[in-house]
């Protein structure tokens, strides 16, 4: 929504990025100094380039609704300048502003156009591995000493199993948090009608491919995470918690293994873990193995999505629990591993730093813990709707099957009715007049020849009408009654509130046209308005001529306006279209003739010109071959 549209929601996301800036500076960031300090006391200081870097973050933020590409393209600036800039870097703490990210995704899937949300995703994942990089490498933190949280100061080589590691789950998170936002737009009742044919295409791939997997995805989950997790922490040294690690990261990873088929047992495991924290050291995690805490998140969205009603609600109350208790692991220092979240960032274990930290990491977990929870049950509620939808297709199409067979029934009663009210009338003067014929024949020989010309009469205005009514059912089967001419000057006024503008000129007195002949004069007269409507550009304008004073009606639509460009269209080659050639067929059936084609005086023109002859007329050149024919057979 543009900001001149008079919609105030773009405001939305600008509101957004401010209050995170604030949240960030008050809560996660070092103290902000206006000089670039050495690089090895960039642990305890943020730098003005990193504050314009969270300030550009923002703005990519406030931008996502109006301009998604450019959001995207300056995220990716920004991440590139830290690789390259390294007073731009976050330190320990202030690496927070990264979960920033996490907002802008939601909002690219929410916000993006069609083509863009087939390259987001990618372009997302892609500032993911980014992420992960500054946060594991040393050669890319703010110090280049170690990395920022793991801790190690290992070589690029030996630090890839911890790259792979953080990079998949960052991309699996901030995949996630672009799903929801697409989840999001597709409930979204202010964009609902215009959406379903543009599901993103990555979406529609990854069903197809998961699905017949959809069994075993998540012990395969469980098991890369905890495979992932031995390798990255194997051959640390003995201060390290091992061997109760692999066990609590085995309980950790089990949980998410059963989040489907038993979601009670799955959201009971995390609590085994934490109460073996509580009262055993070796068991808790450290600086380099607390994001394990990570797949509580995962088995609250797997529950989330799959659990019965009742276990997928106290899930969510449940996992803040666990979110309170994992925090005061983290913070508390007695609780922890003898120095806490405090002396992991570098900020000591004073008494005011530990409180801010616990605040801090709390808030970011229910967060993280909220939304985790929210991907899930937008999984379920797409689901169900999709399932709702189904039933709701296969109800119309039977609703659609009754409407079908009640009109075929409709339209056979009216076209009972129609046949009798044409034929009966004709029919019943034809047998009263050959009856009378062969009664009186013997005694009044002369009237056999005119009772033999009303029969005649009789049966071409009946074959007339019987043309009309086979018409009527190919092209108007909603009614008995057709427009006459008295409805021209209704059908006009239409046409020009529709805009077009119209000049109509009469000449002479009307005369008799049959009903059939009325009906095709005003669908020739229709037609040809339309056609000027649709096919003469800007400023689209028609001259309807009727002219009475020859042995019909002759008829001329000329309409000019200013000619779209259609580079591959030939104008003098649409008298082949189903619309002019219903025109010629119409006044061919009424006696008459029609032509159509481009108006060489006008430019952008076009002209449309008919014949109707009278009803006396027509008679008059139907009986001549009919006479023509009896004198013929007279002859022989």
């Amino acid at each position: 929504m543009h900001p001149a549209s008079g919609n105030h929601r773009w405001l939305v996301e600008p509101l957004i990025g401010i209050a995170l800036v604030l949240i960030w500076a008050a809560g996660f960031s070092t103290p902000l100094v206006s000089f670039v300090p050495m690089r090895g006391e960039m642990i305890a200081y943020t730098t003005p380039y990193a504050f314009v870097l969270v300030v550009g973050f923002a703005v990519a933020i406030a931008l996502s609704r109006v301009a998604t590409g450019t959001s995207l393209v300056l995220v990716g600036v920004l991440l590139a300048a830290q690789l390259l800039l390294w007073p731009a870097r976050f330190n320990v703490l202030s690496w927070s502003a990264y979960l920033m990210l996490l907002v802008f995704a939601t909002l690219v899937g929410f916000h993006a156009a069609r083509r863009m949300r087939m390259v987001a995703p990618f372009v997302l994942v892609l500032y993911a591995v980014v992420v992960s990089a500054l946060l594991v490498l040393p050669r890319f933190s703010a110090t280049s000493i170690d990395g920022l949280i793991n801790g190690k100061h290992l070589s690029t080589v030996a630090l890839i199993p911890d790259l792979l590691v953080s990079s998949g789950v960052a991309a699996l998170i901030t995949f996630g948090f672009w799903y929801l936002g697409v989840r999001l737009r597709l409930v979204s009742s202010a964009l609902r009608s215009g959406w379903d044919d543009a599901t993103s295409p990555i979406i529609s791939i990854a069903q197809r491919v998961l699905l017949p997997l959809r069994p075993v995805l998540e012990p395969a989950i469980a098991v890369a995470f905890y495979v992932l997790w031995i390798i990255a922490e194997a051959g640390r040294s003995g201060s390290s918690p091992w061997p109760s690690f692999p066990f609590t990261l085995g309980l950790l990873a089990a949980s998410i293994a059963v989040a489907r088929p038993y979601p009670r047992v799955a959201v009971a495991l995390p609590g085994v873990v934490l109460a073996i924290q509580l009262f055993g050291i070796p068991a808790r995690f450290g600086s380099t193995t607390w994001p394990v805490y990570f797949a509580v998140l995962v088995t609250c969205l797997i529950v989330s999505a799959t659990a019965d009603r009742r276990i997928r609600w106290l899930s969510l109350p449940i996992a803040a629990v666990y979110v309170a208790v994992i925090t005061t692991l983290m913070t508390v220092p007695a609780l922890s591993d003898g120095y806490g979240w405090t002396s992991w960032v570098g900020a000591g274990n004073s008494g005011d730093n530990v409180i801010k930290s616990f605040a801090g990491v709390l808030v970011v977990g229910l967060l993280l813990t909220a939304a985790a929870w929210f991907i899930g049950f937008g999984l379920r509620a797409s689901q169900l709707k999709r399932a709702a939808d189904a039933k709701l297709g296969a109800t119309v199409d039977e609703l659609r099957s009754a409407e079908i067979d009640l009109i075929v029934a409709s339209e056979r009663d009216r076209i009972a009715q129609d046949v009798h009210d044409i034929m009966a009338h004709s029919l019943a003067v034809i047998i009263a007049q050959a009856d009378g014929a062969r009664f009186i024949g013997p005694q009044r020989p002369d009237a056999i020849s005119e009772s033999l010309e009303r029969i005649a009469a009789s049966a071409r205005t009946s074959l007339a009408e019987v043309r009309m009514l086979i018409e009527s059912l190919v092209e108007d089967p909603d009614g008995h009654s057709n427009p006459t001419l008295e409805n021209l000057d209704d059908l006009v006024e239409r046409m020009r509130g529709a805009g077009l503008t119209i000049t109509v000129n009469r000449f002479g007195d009307p005369t008799v046209l049959t009903s059939g002949q009325q009906l095709a004069v005003y669908r020739i007269v229709q037609e040809s308005l339309t056609n000027a409507l649709k096919h003469a550009g800007a400023q689209p304008a028609a001259r309807l001529t009727l002219d009475w004073r020859g042995p019909g009606l002759a008829l001329t639509v000329a309409s000019t306006g200013e000619p779209r460009q259609h580079p591959n269209s030939n104008v003098r080659g649409h008298g082949h279209c189903r619309g002019l050639y219903g025109m010629r067929e119409r006044a061919r059936v009424a006696g008459g003739w029609l032509t159509a084609d481009v108006d060489d005086e006008a430019p952008g023109g076009y002209l449309v010109t008919a014949f109707v002859p009278t009803a006396c007329v027509v008679e008059q050149t139907t009986e001549a071959p009919e006479t023509a024919l009896l004198a013929a057979a007279g002859s022989r």
